[in-house]
């Protein structure tokens, strides 16, 4: 088949699909009834083929003949909206001035249609689309033309919205705006679902603005307005433009373009505030109060378009829409150079829109960060604006004007990446209207509670500098409180910006001020963290730091520690004298008190090298003698001479003229003296003595002291002059003077010099005749040695008288020099001084013995025959006899005083002039301090050696003795005196005994008695019985 035929067919089977039906249900279909078989034509199928294909088609069909009516015009229909399509794409694609000849070709066949099938159900479709086809071929007015026709025939057409809107077109084209108002309101009134509702709204606004009825146009416009952004689904059932399509956001700015064009002719924002008076729905308000503002601004009216955002704002404050238009009133205000008014919109903004407000009434800020950031500028730019007004006119009530939009700004925005910086402002105004208080709490904020930054130190420093001015306009209480504030903010800055160039000075001075409140624990921390910064303060800063330290540990009675310190300080004071001056003091008061506490403790060794470390570290302290003395001082507690000595002859070098030149020359004299140099100790005495400023017991006592050591120092030429000087100048106490005299006659004596001797002697017994009350048994002792003393230049005559022939003459001369010395001696025995009296006594039994001696070898006369001189000698010993025992008597009272308590020289003279006197009697009677060791010890003359019974008992006593039992070691040899009477070493162990317990006249008696058995008459006691008895006889 040719591909002609299949079109044919093709084309004539598509025209058949629109044949009814109902016309084959008469009988049952067959295939020889294909022929004709009624079918259902579909109007509205396209054909698949290309255009060019099926208009061929079409006409071949229309040449056919004998063909049925209606498919013929059908036909014709078909290849008229072909041709009519076909021309409108060809004049699309080539240019729209061209001329349409398959336009024509479809307008010839519409209209042979219209002709020829004036019935044709579809004619109102053919009139449509030959108006079309008018129109493209430019004949608008048969296009009307045809349209007018069509409503008029086929009023009730499926196609009359459309039909109508096309009218209006070529009616508004001819600037027909009445006709084309009418054709418009005719599409609108019919249904808002239609396709052409929203266009005849828009140009039937249009139609009556171009008849000058703006007021009148604008419900149509609206009415576009609220088709295309109406949806009952959104928030206020208002679709945001962003959310349109292309061309129906398009076609909404150009009808809110034209409306705010009509608002402006009318009285602006006022006219659109009176149209939504008249309306119920305000929903689209905000958007002509917007695009008037717009409008407004475009044209450069500024103070308009801001009323008109304004406008708004003021009806409804609390909209969605309120503050993007109020922001666009500022911004309009701007653009136009109204400084005034921009700050007024802005206050206004913030009034309306800070947080807390209505508007903010479930309202998360989250979601509306333009508004938010408008805020956030606003207040910035309000309260920056007061701050400049404030700095300008000086105005408290500018200053709190800004300071309270400040804070505004920080109450809304405490988190925002300027709250720190703003937070600074606020307290630059504060500090500035003279608010420092606040300012210094403000500037603390900004540099603590925000994130660290680079103003945070500057505005922690101007904290300091508030509090400092603030400080410096109060007193009493409020100044001390508000200073302690002030440390505190002091040390929290030195401590958070410690890279601050003044941060180390701030914390010097917060130490200083805890120092000078007395908190020393605390200021020593803080000097210390100034000592500690890196890299280091400057070294005025570090010597403030290190005085700190050392001052507060000395008051605090750590006096090592303050010792450090000032050494510290005292190291880097530089050149500065009056500083290193007063650095030594505290430096030598903090040893010194070292020195104090340790001799408090009772360390006289450690208190004596603290006190010399004073001068050590600080040699020009005014303290150093002090400390120098006080070591001297330990030094001689310690009985350390040598160093005393040393220190003190220090101080007489280095400081002559020193507060205690006295003291030391008395401490010199006695460690001199200690120390065994007795002539450096007597020189010091000596300057004692000669001192005015010395009382003058002390004067008498150094002078004596001197005169006793010049002697010690074998001086006695200095020893003399002192003791002269003390009997010259100090008569009185007696005793004392008397003494010195006796010293004199002694140094006399030594020097040969016996006439001042004697003179002495006699100036001494003198004295003490005449004491009076005060008389006493020491010049009493003096004045009877002295007697004792002048008595023996009449010994000595006595002993110097020679016994010659003829003796009666010699003997007469020898018996008048005895009494003489008699005298001598009974006088001093007179005084009752028992050591004086024993001698005297002694003396005296001496002269007897010389006498009775002298006679004995007296010269014999000459020429006697041998039996002569026997009677001679016979009748010496008559003579002599009587003074032996004189002798022996006069010894035995001495030797009898024992039993008084007395063993002194005296005695002990006796005891050996007895012992000459008769060996064999007295020979042992001065014993070794040692106990005898055997019983026949000292055994008496002519007595048997004891038995072995006695030795055992010896022995056992002696045991006893040895082991310290005192007691029974006592009963032990008593027991053995009682049985063996004879035996000597028994007495004396027992008067050993009894000596070590200080039973001393119980053991003189029982040394006497074990003497000798033959002169036990001298004894204590009776001369019968045991030791027990004799002894407890003597005691009492």
């Amino acid at each position: 088949m040719r591909p002609s035929s299949f079109g044919l067919i093709l084309c004539l089977g598509l025209l058949l699909t629109a044949v009814p039906a109902d016309a084959a249900r008469k009988r049952e279909r067959t295939i020889k009834d294909l022929a004709s078989r009624p079918v259902v034509l579909d109007t509205n199928r396209k054909v698949e083929a290309g255009s060019e294909r099926a208009m061929e088609n079409y006409r071949r069909f229309l040449e056919l003949q004998n063909t049925d009516p209606r498919l013929r015009a059908e036909a014709l229909r078909r290849l008229g909206d072909l041709n009519l399509e076909g021309g409108e794409i060809e004049r699309m694609a080539s240019e729209v001035n061209a001329i349409d000849l398959q336009g024509a070709e479809a307008i010839s066949l519409y209209s042979a249609l219209l002709t020829a099938y004036p019935n044709y159900p579809r004619n109102d479709e053919v009139l449509y689309q030959l108006a079309r086809a008018y129109e493209t071929t430019g004949q608008p007015e048969k296009a009307l033309g045809t349209l007018d026709q069509l409503v008029s025939r086929f009023p009730t057409t499926s196609q009359l919205d459309e039909v109508q809107f096309r009218r209006g077109e070529l009616l508004f084209s001819a600037k027909n705006y009445n006709a084309a108002q009418d054709a418009y309101a005719a599409v609108i009134a019919r249904d808002s679902k239609s396709t052409f509702y929203e266009e005849s709204l828009y140009k039937h606004g249009w139609a009556l603005f171009k008849r000058g009825l703006n007021e009148e146009a604008l419900p149509s416009f609206m009415g576009v307005v609220e088709q295309v952004l109406s949806d009952p689904a959104k928030p206020g059932g208002v679709k945001p433009l962003d959310k349109v399509s292309r061309a129906e956001r398009e076609l909404v700015d150009d009808t809110l373009r034209v409306v705010s064009i009509a608002f402006s002719y009318l009285e602006g924002a006022e006219s659109v505030g009176q149209f939504l008076a008249s309306r119920d729905d305000k929903r689209f308000a905000h958007l002509l109060y917007s695009r008037l503002g717009d409008l407004f601004v475009e044209k450069e009216r500024y103070q308009d378009g801001a009323a008109a955002y304004r406008a708004y704002v003021a009806q409804d404050p609390n909209s969605e829409f309120a503050p993007p238009l109020a922001m666009q009133a500022i911004e309009a205000y701007d653009k136009g150079g109204f400084a005034n008014l921009v700050l007024e919109g802005k206050q206004d903004f913030v009034e309306r829109y800070n947080f807390g407000t209505a508007y903010w009434q479930g309202r998360d800020p989250a979601g509306y960060e333009a508004v938010t950031s408008a805020l956030n500028k606003s207040l910035k730019d309000v309260a920056s604006y007061y701050h400049g007004t404030a700095q300008t006119s000086k105005k408290p009530v500018d200053y709190s004007e800004a300071a309270r939009w400040y804070r505004t700004y920080l109450q809304s925005f405490p988190k925002d990446a300027a709250a720190a910086s703003t937070n600074l402002l606020l307290a630059e105004t504060l500090f500035e209207s003279g608010d420092l208080v606040s300012a210094a709490t403000e500037f603390e904020r900004t540099a603590y509670d925000y994130p660290k930054n680079d103003k945070s130190a500057a505005a922690a420093y101007s904290a300091l500098v508030a509090y400092q001015r603030h400080e410096a306009t109060l007193d009493g209480a409020d100044k001390a409180a508000w200073n302690q504030r002030s440390i505190d903010a002091g040390v929290k800055f030195a401590s958070a910006f410690p890279e601050h160039p003044d941060s180390g000075g701030v914390l010097t001075r917060s130490a200083e001020q805890v120092f000078a409140l007395g908190n020393l624990p605390r200021a020593i921390e803080l000097a210390e963290q100034v000592l500690a910064r890196q890299p280091p303060v400057d070294v005025a800063k570090q010597r403030i730091a290190w005085t700190i330290v050392g001052q507060a540990n000395f008051d605090q009675k750590k006096f090592a520690e303050a010792e450090q310190g000032f050494m510290a300080a005292r190291n880097v004071a530089g050149g500065d004298d009056k500083l290193r001056v007063d650095l030594n003091e505290r430096l030598a008061q903090s040893v010194y008190r070292q020195a104090e506490a340790k001799r408090t403790e009772g360390d006289d060794s450690g208190a004596a090298e603290a006190f010399l470390r004073v001068a050590a570290l600080s040699p020009d302290s005014k303290i150093r003698t002090t400390a120098e003395y006080d070591a001297a001082a330990q030094f001689i507690n310690l009985k350390n001479w040598s160093r005393a000595i040393e220190v003190l002859e220090g101080i007489r070098r280095s400081a002559p003229q020193n507060e205690f030149a006295a003291d030391i020359t008395s401490k010199l004299a006695v460690a001199y003296s200690e120390a065994g140099r007795s002539g450096d100790a007597a020189r010091e005495f000596e300057q004692i003595a000669l001192s005015k400023d010395q009382d003058a017991a002390v004067r008498r006592e150094a002078t004596l002291q001197a005169a006793d050591l010049y002697e010690k120092a074998a001086n006695s030429t200095r020893a003399v002059a002192m003791l002269e000087r003390f009997v010259a100048n100090y008569p009185s106490p007696l005793a004392e003077s008397i003494e010195a005299r006796q010293r004199l006659a002694d140094f006399a004596g030594k020097a040969g010099n016996a006439h001042r001797q004697t003179a002495l002697q006699r100036e001494i017994i003198k004295a003490d005749q005449g004491a009076g009350a005060e008389r006493s048994d020491r010049t009493r002792l003096l004045a009877a040695r002295a007697q004792l003393a002048l008595a023996e230049p009449a010994r000595d005559a006595f002993r110097a008288v020679r016994l010659v022939a003829p003796l009666q003459k010699s003997l007469a001369s020898k018996r008048k020099a005895l009494e003489a010395a008699l005298t001598g001696y009974r006088e001093a025995a007179g005084y009752r001084v028992a050591s004086v009296t024993t001698l005297a006594t002694f003396e005296t039994a001496e002269l007897y013995r010389t006498l009775g001696r002298d006679i004995m070898q007296s010269e014999r006369p000459k020429k006697l025959n041998a039996e002569e001189l026997e009677a001679y000698d016979s009748l010496l010993e008559e003579q002599a006899f009587p003074f032996e025992e004189q002798a022996i008597e006069t010894h035995g009272v001495n030797i009898a005083r024992v039993s008084e308590g007395l063993y002194d020289a005296g005695i002990r003279k006796s005891y050996v002039a007895l012992a000459e006197m008769s060996p064999g009697r007295f020979a042992k009677t001065e014993m070794t301090q040692a106990p005898v060791d055997r019983p026949s010890a000292f055994a008496a003359s002519g007595q048997a050696q004891a038995a072995s019974r006695i030795e055992s008992e010896f022995a056992r006593a002696l045991g006893l003795l040895r082991a310290n039992d005192t007691t029974q070691a006592s009963l032990e040899f008593e027991l053995l005196t009682q049985s063996q009477p004879e035996l000597v070493a028994p007495y004396f162990n027992l008067g050993m005994v009894l000596r070590q317990r200080e039973q001393y006249a119980e053991s003189a008696a029982a040394l006497c008695w074990g003497t000798s058995w033959r002169t036990r008459r001298w004894c204590p006691g009776p001369s019968r019985g045991g030791p027990s008895t004799r002894l407890a006889w003597w005691w009492r």
